[in-house]
């Protein structure tokens, strides 16, 4: 069960993972809805994500400790159609056939061909291009968007106030409906084909605990930052595996924080990936 616990939680966790004085303060509904229809003014923005994920466990009777860190920066320009990510991912873990790993890697979306470049514990993969269709970019490089689609699964509560990066910001706690949300993962094609079918009911026992916290731009309403916590219990019983045993504990914290809106960004292929080798 080792490998599949470890490729589940990674896509979880990729995928899964966002007045004025005298002025009358919107209410949180207000504000979700704000922060819906400001998507359509979204044009450029800059991202820098962050993620830490604690495993622990067993599987068939062995141990499965250890943590996964991730760290990405990128920036994305919707008009032309580009993307530009930079990713380091740490895997430190005790379980069957899993070894320590270190991946770093850079990525490109320039029209409709997706670049990329992994680097593997010294050993690179070299540049690869593969066609991008419409659906990965809307489910893979609109960060943002993604966010926002949260809000409309969701009990939100207004906090009060703060500010991120300088700029006023309203702050939301927000609860998930967790039957809802699984529905929108679901519909990411990337992810429906990762993980297994999961029944309804299996949900609220595999999410212990499911916490998104939401920092949004008081004179726009674009999504200044997001703070997902989360424990999760997985057992193979929950994930329609059998002839397995074992459970294991995920608690994962993931940040993103978006900024720069609608300002010029550059994003430029490097001259090595002019001759990546095509893939499928």
């Amino acid at each position: 069960m080792g490998k599949k616990i470890l490729a589940i939680s990674l896509v979880l966790a990729m995928v899964i993972t966002f007045g004025a004085c005298g002025a009358k303060t919107p209410s949180a509904q207000e504000i979700v809805n704000g922060v819906i229809q400001s998507q359509n003014d979204v044009k450029t923005y800059q991202f820098d994500m962050g993620m830490t994920m604690a495993i622990s466990g067993e599987s068939d009777g062995e141990s499965v400790q250890g943590t996964i860190t991730m760290d990405a920066d990128g920036a994305c320009d919707l008009p032309n159609t580009q993307l530009r990510m930079q990713m380091n991912m740490t895997m430190d873990i005790t379980a069957p056939e899993v070894e320590e790993q270190a991946i770093e890697m850079e990525a490109y979306v320039i029209g409709n061909t997706v670049y990329m470049l992994a680097n593997m514990e010294g050993i690179s993969s070299g540049w690869m291009k593969s066609e991008a269709q419409a659906e990965t970019w809307k489910e893979q490089m609109t960060q943002v968007e993604s966010q926002a689609g949260l809000l409309q699964a969701a009990d939100v509560e207004l906090l009060g106030s703060e500010k991120i990066k300088g700029v006023d910001c309203y702050v939301l706690q927000v609860t998930p409906d967790l039957q809802k949300l699984w529905e929108i993962v679901m519909q990411q094609e990337a992810l429906a084909m990762e993980v297994p079918q999961i029944t309804p009911g299996a949900i609220n026992d595999i999410f212990q605990s499911f916490s998104i916290k939401y920092w949004v731009e008081k004179d726009t309403y674009f999504l200044a930052k997001t703070d997902i916590q989360m424990k999760m219990e997985l057992t193979p019983q929950a994930m329609g595996i059998q002839d397995e045993t074992g459970q294991v504990n995920l608690d994962m914290s993931m940040t993103l924080l978006a900024y720069d809106y609608n300002k010029a960004v550059t994003i430029t292929l490097p001259p090595e990936a002019q001759n990546a080798t095509e893939v499928p």
